[in-house]
């Protein structure tokens, strides 16, 4: 019997010791935002974590969506485009009418067109955005972007020097 009472207490003081997963967001967003240090990498790549596990747990919580918006911030903060790419997929998938899946999607097209150079797909997902979104908050920065897709720096200055 006291082996019981013993391992009850262990499991009901593991159970209050672990943090929610949104108490958990809150103390690594505060680590990760109120410090005048440099950004530490390794907190910032939990807290990306952490915000993708609250919606993986919490699909139909209103915060969900705001979360992996989040993460799509911070994580391409870390130079993660790869993840980014992943994360604004799922906003895409899981909650297309979220207001702020089409900066997420403008996002994807810029790190296609910036990080890897691939100006074709960049072009795609541009030309995505403005079918979802015609009048969007991103539109007129996306019929730009697939006008200058490809054009040097030099080109961009005689461009706009021109007009």
């Amino acid at each position: 019997m006291k082996r019981i009472l013993a391992i009850l207490i262990f499991v009901v003081f593991v159970a209050c010791s672990s943090d929610d997963p949104a108490r958990r967001i809150e103390k690594l967003e505060k680590q990760l935002f109120t410090t005048e240090q440099s950004v530490d990498p390794l907190v910032a790549d939990d807290l990306v974590t952490a915000y993708c596990d609250y919606a993986t747990h919490y699909p139909d919580d209103p915060m969900s969506p705001e979360y992996l918006f989040k993460a799509v911030d911070v994580s391409m903060n870390l130079n993660n485009p790869q993840r980014t790419i992943a994360i604004v997929d799922r906003m895409l998938r899981d909650y297309p009418d979220y207001p702020r899946t089409q900066a997420a999607l403008f996002v994807k097209g810029f790190i296609f067109e910036t990080y890897y150079g691939n100006l074709d797909m960049a072009r795609k997902i541009y030309e995505q955005y403005l079918e979802l979104y015609p009048n969007g908050e991103f539109a007129d920065s996306c019929r730009s972007s697939i006008e200058n897709l490809g054009l040097t720096p030099e080109e961009l200055v005689r461009k706009f020097e021109s007009q």
